[in-house]
């Protein structure tokens, strides 16, 4: 721990460096002798046609452009608070106890796998009650490969400690000590790219596997499909529950809960009941219940999910491997689970029914608060083109005002505890209301006193609220309305493509805006600074792995953000120079991932399991899977109807719009192409494909407009010279 924290530390501090760096380089062209390219000589031929101009030359109607000043201490002192305050917030997150890591004691374990656990049963809050001081509690990701699969496939997935599926082969048969159908099972963990190594759980245990029910035995086969040892329910039942192998996996059936009993009432037993997939007939991808006893008491987590009371199947499959592993292996089986940790706490029947609804709440509320915002942006919209129309422009500020900031309320939502109320749907949409009213006003008010946009404003607000998060570990998102869906069982931890996206474009419209007033108030190189402090913030906070841990974000960002500092500082944009960009972003996402990878496989987020995966030369299924994620996100009617009317938005941003607010805001076209280039490489290189183009799209869209609004109904104040006002003022006179 006080090696990451040292590791952040040196991180952020280099910030600063790689500031005065830019800073310094952008010095000596932009105090270089001799006349600077004109707009024409900067342009290409696809940025003429559609009015793109990279040339940062005056744009305010032939205005002498201010004389360049040195970097102000005060600026510097600034920067340094806003640095200071950040690693304050990481040190707040340094704080928060970490959870222990969940010992199973020596002896026989037996695994008892139930369908349809997404709810206690009365036998199970009779056994948790009578354990409370010994047992450990969670609620388990079932999810196979693919979502809604039946209970086979989770099985499956528990052998191969990876997501695998069955291709409906959910009824296997074992006749002499064999799973009948094995090479069609392998050829369906196999399909389409699949990486999953059925048998790897009964190839790293020492000792043997037995099994009871022929699903049972998925997961209990060595790799060639042999079971070590087999019964049927009937046998296992008649033999007095016989366990001759140090680990025995279950299928109860129908006998669930006189099993379950039976087992728990045995000293030198640990039982571990899990839900294991939907019942027959079922889709449902919920949560279910998973309980360890006797055990230290508590939560269960992992360092997959890193959410207290929610582990992954998966995890289950790394757990006992490690609790009984073969000593002669040299490497660590290849799972993508993270053996379970605790956080010690008495845990009661009705506090592990709470848990599961809460947990589920996640899922269905914010669903149907989604379905409550969907039709209420709808009536906005209508609203805002009709008062548009009919030129009340008065209503559309604060319309448009509200629209920059729902990010950051959705973000903040997930600050309340809504899931674990009674009425979660209800209680989350009067958190969501009272905190749009709030933003909306705060941002409208605070553009009118410090004379600034409020879309700006609104940016400044959303990049904060993002940062925060980041600093604090990630807090707010998964309880909050961006929070990836439990059901999807998905990353649990960091930020998702969505929430890549607004941030992205809330971060490079802030740092633009910055750089706009800093340069025509002579503080050239402060903008410049400004640009490098910001961007490389976000792509810290967005890469770094305990807090956004996103890979596809970093890749993204960073070429747009370099692009966009050659830009600022006049620097000629090369060929050379574009593909060094495109290598700085492999080579600073290799360098976190590498920097996670070293914390060791029990403490590892998905960028050092990644590479993990290159090392071992099993990166390239994970690579074409994410590949084909991407494109068929985009192959579809409704997929190219977004990236239509995507590209219809930007063509009329930067022929209509645009141009009009150079004077406002000179430097909005060069983050206009840095928004551009991050919705495409972002959709390119994220399996979440339409999903930033759009949210990128929709974020800067609305900016833009919200920007065109307060110009129009503004006007004396948004052609004022910024020196007018009061930030400008306070720039001259330092």
């Amino acid at each position: 721990m006080v090696h990451a924290r040292a590791t952040e530390v040196l991180v952020c501090y280099s910030l600063i460096a790689a500031a005065v760096l830019v800073v310094e380089h952008g010095r000596v062209v932009l105090d270089a002798p001799g006349p600077r390219s004109q707009p024409a000589e900067r342009s290409s031929a696809g940025g003429s046609q559609m009015g793109i101009s990279v040339s940062m030359a005056d744009q305010s109607g032939g205005r002498v452009r201010p004389e360049q000043r040195p970097l102000n201490w005060r600026w510097v002192a600034a920067l340094m608070v806003v640095l200071a305050a950040f690693l304050g917030l990481r040190g707040l997150r340094a704080l928060q106890p970490e959870p222990v890591a969940a010992s199973m004691r020596a002896g026989t374990v037996v695994v008892v796998g139930v369908t349809d656990r997404s709810s206690l049963t009365g036998s199970d809050r009779v056994l948790i009650d009578s354990h409370s001081s010994t047992v450990q509690f969670a609620a388990v990701s079932v999810r196979p490969r693919y979502i809604g699969d039946c209970a086979a496939a989770g099985w499956a997935t528990l052998g191969a400690g990876r997501r695998t599926g069955v291709n409906g082969l959910c009824d296997p048969r074992v006749d002499s000590q064999r799973v009948t159908d094995w090479p069609q099972r392998l050829a369906a963990a196999a399909a389409h790219h699949g990486d999953a190594t059925l048998g790897t759980l009964a190839a790293s245990i020492r000792g043997c596997v037995a099994a009871v029910g022929p699903r049972a035995a998925l997961a209990a086969a060595r790799p060639d499909g042999t079971v070590a040892h087999y019964d049927t329910i009937n046998h296992f039942l008649a033999d007095g529950l016989a366990m001759p192998c140090p680990l025995t996996l279950v299928d109860p059936g129908k006998q669930s809960d006189h099993i379950i009993t039976a087992l728990a009432e045995r000293p030198q037993v640990t039982l571990i009941v899990t839900g294991i997939g939907p019942p027959a007939g079922s889709r449902d991808p919920s949560l279910q219940a998973l309980y360890v006893l006797p055990a230290a008491a508590g939560w269960l987590t992992s360092a997959s999910t890193r959410r207290a009371g929610i582990v992954n199947l998966t995890d289950l499959t790394a757990t006992l491997i490690a609790a009984g592993g073969r000593s002669e292996i040299g490497s660590p089986a290849r799972v993508d689970g993270s053996p379970f940790k605790l956080r010690t706490e008495i845990v009661t029947a009705s506090a592990a029914q709470d848990h599961l609804e809460a947990v589920a709440a996640l899922t269905d509320a914010a669903v149907r608060a989604d379905t409550v915002l969907g039709v209420s942006g709808a009536i906005l919209l209508l609203v805002l083109i009709v008062s548009i129309t009919a030129g009340r422009l008065a209503v559309a500020r604060p319309i448009l005002g509200w629209g920059t900031v729902l990010p950051a309320t959705m973000l903040l939502t997930g600050a309340v505890p809504w899931n674990a109320t009674r009425w979660p749907v209800l209680v989350l949409l009067a958190t969501l209301g009272g905190l749009s009213i709030a933003l909306t006003v705060a941002i409208l008010a605070g553009a009118k006193r410090l004379r600034v946009p409020f879309a700006v404003a609104g940016a400044a607000v959303t990049a904060t609220a993002f940062t925060v998060d980041a600093a604090l570990g990630g807090v707010m998102e998964p309880g909050s309305m961006l929070n990836s869906r439990p059901v999807n069982g998905g990353r649990w931890y960091g930020f998702g493509n969505v929430t890549f996206a607004v941030y992205a474009a809330a971060a490079l419209v802030l740092a633009g805006y910055l750089a706009h007033r800093l340069r025509t108030s002579g503080q050239r190189r402060a903008g410049l600074a400004s640009v490098a402090v910001i961007g490389f913030g976000v792509v810290l906070c967005e890469g770094w792995p305990s807090m956004g841990a996103d890979f596809g974000g970093v890749i993204a960002l960073t070429p747009a953000l370099f692009w966009l500092l050659l830009v600022l500082a006049d620097i000629p944009i090369t060929w050379p120079k574009l593909v060094t960009i495109g290598g700085s972003a492999l080579f600073l996402v290799t360098a976190i991932s590498w920097l996670d990878w070293r914390r060791g496989p029990t403490a590892r987020t998905h960028l050092g399991g990644f590479f993990q995966r290159i090392l071992d030369g099993d990166a390239v299924n994970i690579i074409i899977r994410k590949a084909a994620a991407a494109t068929g996100s985009i192959l579809n009617p409704l997929a190219m109807g977004l990236v239509l009317a995507g590209v219809v938005a930007w063509v009329v941003l930067f022929r209509r719009l645009l141009p009009t607010l150079r004077t406002q805001f000179t430097t909005l076209h060069t983050v206009a192409i840095a928004t551009l280039a991050v919705a495409i490489l972002g959709t390119a290189l994220n399996d979440g494909g339409i999903t930033i183009w759009y949210t990128v799209t929709l974020t800067f869209t609305v900016t833009v407009a919200a920007l065109w609004i307060d110009r129009t109904c503004r006007p004396n104040v948004a052609h004022r010279a910024p020196q007018q006002g009061g930030f400008g003022r306070r720039l001259n006179a330092r």
